[in-house]
């Protein structure tokens, strides 16, 4: 084949996927860009899931008229003019790339300086004088119209609105004096006051638990143990205010509340490390979401210091006691009393040595540990363990097409949830019902809950849900099932009368001897009769 040079709009098109990939590829790069421009106020509105419509209005310094056309040329910047700049980049954005990318995907419109420029697939429309007014405004329309191919491979409008509004919630939390709002088909979905996000995002009991995190370079807020979450969604990390993916740091955060959290569950947390542009290379990826540092382990510790600061000066706090008692002894008989067929157990694994109804219950411990006699010896069930995976496997086969079980609530539950997870409830509604889950919109970020598991007491029903969605919208389904079944089952702590540990034992029966609670912890240890009799010298 003949090689031939590209022309220019079909290069610009490829070179476009690299930085715009979706809907909210465009709402980032134009909201850094309002953030370099100094903008106090920063404006989006999003329509038909931004593909119809993106426009962000900020009062930032605006692109002098005479620069407007050059700004969106490729490679054209204000942000450093050498190769040199590259190693002090103290700007969100510094490639010249994002404007002429957005540019070439779609049917643009910026007004700034009293100018206004047209543009189409990258090419000029028209360009001429605009009303005198501050900052900048560009509307982008028809995304992607003229590469239907990256039409189809986007998600479903509710996702992508996800997607672009968790992408604003980011820099509202990273820029607590900057006021955003953003408007959402005509909605109000997110609005700060430029004073304190969280209550904005995560809601007012959220932000009156945060503690304040400043040691040396690194500032945010964290939650105490006893406010965690069922996936890694609400941890923020940045670096120079630059919402950054690492696995080292977010492992470093981790390691802090280990012995803290239960495994599963993760601390919310807004953290930013000031470094040095220097010691960082920003420009490893086109998003600019990885990062290179010259000494991790530098940045590893100082997070560490500052977060362990915050939580308790370094001393591993103790695990969180429920915030409310377990399930009632009716509310326990009733969900062991469901009677759904346990999933088939793979052949190939080990038969429970129990199964036929050979589990007897003897007593309690610890209210948390029961104690049962089987032919082969005696054994020991973590009780909230062996519940959680019998409720783990039971909302599993619901998800597979089991019928739900719910309970109608007598008056339904108002949640208010963060902007990106309200908007993700559409997207999920077939999997919450399988769930047993009922719910309808309440305003553009509730939802009203009608119906929930009947196997979740009512205490626990609202942090549930806020996990399940948030484990569906993260594509994990086992996390979601894990929290429900978390939520639902009975308390380390509870006391159970016999009927009560005849019915878990029951259950208990159907699983494989060496299952684990969702988490990973065990389920239960067998002493088996031998080994007590070796050890108390009874071999006869």
């Amino acid at each position: 084949m003949t090689i031939r040079a590209l022309p220019p709009a079909v290069a610009d098109a490829i070179a476009a996927g690299e930085v715009v990939e979706r809907p909210a590829s465009v709402v980032k790069e134009l909201v850094e860009n309002s953030l370099d421009a100094g903008a106090t106020r920063v404006g989006v509105e999003i329509r038909g899931a931004g593909k119809t419509l993106i426009r962000i209005v900020d009062d930032g310094a605006g692109i002098p008229s005479a620069e407007l056309r050059l700004a969106f040329q490729r490679h054209a910047t204000s942000k450093l003019q050498n190769l040199s700049d590259l190693e002090a980049i103290g700007t969100l954005g510094f490639r010249g790339e994002a404007l002429a990318s957005i540019a070439a995907v779609s049917d643009l419109e910026a007004t700034t300086s009293g100018r206004r420029l047209h543009l189409r697939a990258g090419a000029l429309l028209e360009e001429g004088a605009a009303g005198p007014a501050p900052g900048l405004v560009i509307e982008v329309r028809d995304l992607f119209a003229n590469t239907p191919a990256r039409l189809r491979f986007l998600k479903s409008d509710a996702t992508e609105t996800a997607a672009c509004l968790a992408a604003v919630q980011r820099y509202a939390l990273l820029y607590p004096t900057v006021r955003f709002r953003v408007i959402v088909e005509g909605r109000t979905s997110l609005s700060t006051d430029g004073h304190d996000p969280l209550a904005s995002v995560y809601g007012e009991a959220v932000s009156r638990e945060m503690l304040a995190v400043d040691h040396l370079n690194v500032t945010g807020t964290v939650s105490p143990p006893k406010l965690s979450r069922g996936t890694r969604d609400a941890m923020l990390l940045a670096v120079n205010r630059r919402p950054i993916a690492s696995r080292t740091l977010a492992f470093a955060l981790e390691e802090c509340y280990r012995g803290a959290l239960e495994r599963g569950r993760y601390p919310v947390a807004v953290l930013n490390v000031e470094i040095s542009p220097e010691a960082v290379d920003v420009n490893v990826h086109p998003t600019k979401r990885e990062v290179k540092f010259r000494d991790e382990g530098a940045v590893f510790a100082a997070l560490q210091r500052a977060v362990r600061s915050a939580i308790g000066a370094g001393e591993p706090a103790r695990p969180p006691e429920p915030a409310a008692p377990g399930p009632s002894s009716e509310r326990l008989l009733r969900q062991l009393e469901i009677q759904e067929p346990p999933p088939a157990i793979d052949p190939q694994l080990p038969r429970p040595a129990s199964a036929g109804g050979f589990l007897r219950p003897v007593g309690q411990v610890l209210d948390g540990y029961l104690v049962a006699e089987s032919p082969e010896g005696m054994v020991l069930i973590d009780q909230h363990a062996a519940h959680e995976r019998v409720l783990f496997n039971r909302f599993q086969s619901r998800l597979e097409g089991a019928p739900a079980v719910s309970q109608h609530l007598l008056m339904a539950m108002t949640v208010e949830l963060e902007p990106a997870l309200a908007a993700g409830v559409a997207d999920h509604e077939a999997e919450l019902r399988s769930l047993g889950f009922e719910v309808e919109p309440f305003g553009p970020r509730a939802v009203r809950i009608l119906a929930g598991p009947v196997e979740t007491p009512p205490e626990s029903l609202e942090p549930a849900f806020r996990e399940v969605l948030a484990g569906l919208r993260a594509r994990s389904a086992d996390d979601a099932l894990a929290s429900l079944a978390c939520h639902s089952a009975v308390r380390f702590g509870d006391a159970l009368d016999l009927a009560e540990q005849r019915r878990l034992l029951q259950e208990v029966e159907s699983l494989s001897p060496d299952i684990t609670c969702p988490h990973g912890r065990p389920v239960r240890l067998l002493l088996d009769w031998q080994q007590l009799k070796r050890h108390f010298r009874r071999n006869y």
